[in-house]
């Protein structure tokens, strides 16, 4: 079917193209379809290609244990960087026309794009590099600087600006505005690593990568199109060179989405992840809405905060941390299972295949054993009890036996038992939807409470 649509909806798309040559949004809209359709029909073409270089790995959520292509986003990620590079001349072909009265061509424009596909085209390495190599974590944690360093000179060359506005309720210590000099520098590249990685913690069921990123590019895209049409030239240009970015973006993701969607038939890799988060710090940096972009990660940031004892070791952390496959035998059995029956009944599941019977094949929160946790980390898990943020297992003298791990994916399997991979990943879909809303009523309704 792919095929056909995209044999039919190619040449449309070219036509409409050259007759909308000199409306630059019109164009990049056409050239994020066409990149669209050729991320769909490329994906399930190139995936014996990645198998057979060894670029796969096994689906544990599923009873058979599928075998599946691994790091499909970097043929999403390159497609991108293709038509993203494609537009170049199409952007600042007003600038070229003769007809038109001479006009001093937008060099710093030019740069400000380039460095993005820069920073861009960098992370796409260095996320294949991870998916390839199985990087530590330490170097997850500093590649995204690296990545953005283009971006950075650019902003500090071609726009300088390190004045925050201060919320009004602390003007009278601090003022209407606040310098941060150097530390705004550190601030936004703090953010491209937040960026990177909250995608790649949140991730580990079908669908679940590229669905998140897809509600965020949206959101950012209707937040832009409420600017097009802005009264100011600056302004304007900002939210049109954040389109230009999204919009491909969006299109290749949906592309990748119908892929990896539940039942996944490919993976997405951390280059999705690292590729992803890139786009939207690079967007946020150099389009000026960094808190915006802060309140669309709101379930990524909870997500960080909530896996922090276990990312710095305070609680055991194993390799894989996403939820289980078992049989649904009762609320009880589901909510409130302990790490060895949890691994024997998933062992029983894979090797019978899924049963047609009223017992579903559902997802459970994984576990991990708290030998070796720090006093600290104890002291954080029981706070997260107290908060009903955990399940904890106890021995028969109440001392905690195990918890489950700390991720979104598991607490609401916790909060929502017996929920099957595809339910798990609408869940986490409808909380990020949920949160864009909010983003929008505090962007729009009532940042006039803390700025004015």
């Amino acid at each position: 079917m792919y095929k056909r649509v995209s044999l039919v909806a190619s040449p449309v798309l070219l036509a409409l193209l050259w007759q909308l040559r000199n409306e630059p949004l019109a164009v990049c809209s056409c050239i994020s379809i066409l990149a669209g359709l050729a991320t769909w029909c490329i994906i399930p073409a190139t995936t014996h290609t990645f198998k057979r270089v060894g670029l796969a790995g096994r689906d544990m959520s599923k009873p058979l244990r599928p075998e599946l292509a691994e790091s499909m986003g970097m043929v999403a990620a390159a497609i991108y960087l293709v038509a993203t590079f494609l537009f170049i001349p199409v952007q600042f072909h007003s600038y070229w026309s003769t007809a038109q009265s001479p006009r001093v061509f937008p060099y710093a424009r030019l740069g400000e794009y380039l460095s993005a596909l820069l920073s861009l085209q960098s992370m796409v390495f260095l996320g294949f590099a991870d998916d390839v190599f199985n990087l530590r974590w330490r170097f997850k944690l500093v590649l995204p600087i690296i990545a953005s360093v283009p971006v950075l000179i650019v902003y500090y060359v071609g726009y300088g600006v390190t004045q925050v506005v201060v919320p009004v309720f602390l003007r009278p210590w601090l003022g209407t505005c606040v310098d941060l000099g150097v530390l705004y520098y550190v601030y936004i590249g703090l953010m491209s690593v937040f960026c990177t990685n909250a995608i790649n913690i949140l991730a580990g069921i079908n669908g679940v990568e590229v669905g998140q990123s897809l509600i965020i590019a949206v959101s950012i895209v209707l937040k832009d199109l409420a600017y097009v049409n802005s009264s100011n030239p600056e302004t304007e240009y900002r939210h049109l060179f954040s389109l230009y970015l999204l919009l491909p973006f969006i299109a290749v993701s949906c592309a990748l989405y119908y892929w990896n969607k539940y039942p996944a038939r490919v993976f997405v890799g951390d280059t999705y992840c690292y590729f992803a988060g890139m786009t939207f710090a690079v967007c946020g940096i150099l389009g000026h809405f960094s808190k915006t972009l802060l309140l669309l990660f709101a379930p990524q940031m909870f997500n960080f905060v909530y896996s922090a004892p276990q990312i710095f070791g305070l609680v055991p952390c194993p390799r894989h941390r996403l939820p289980q496959m078992v049989q649904n035998a009762g609320p009880h059995r589901a909510r409130r299972m302990n790490l060895h029956r949890q691994v024997s009944t998933a062992m029983q599941s894979f090797s019978k295949g899924p049963r047609r019977t009223n017992n579903a094949v559902c997802m459970v929160a994984s576990r991990t054993l708290l030998d070796g946790t720090t006093q600290l980390g104890l002291r954080i898990i029981r706070m997260y009890e107290c908060l009903g943020l955990v399940d904890i297992d106890r021995n028969e003298d109440g001392t905690m036996h195990s918890v489950n791990n700390l991720t979104l994916l598991n607490l609401v399997l916790i909060r929502c038992p017996h929920l099957t991979e595809s339910q798990l990943n609408h869940r986490i879909l409808l909380i990020q939807l949920l949160n864009s809303c909010l983003a929008f009523i505090i962007r729009f309704q009532l940042s006039h409470l803390f700025y004015f």
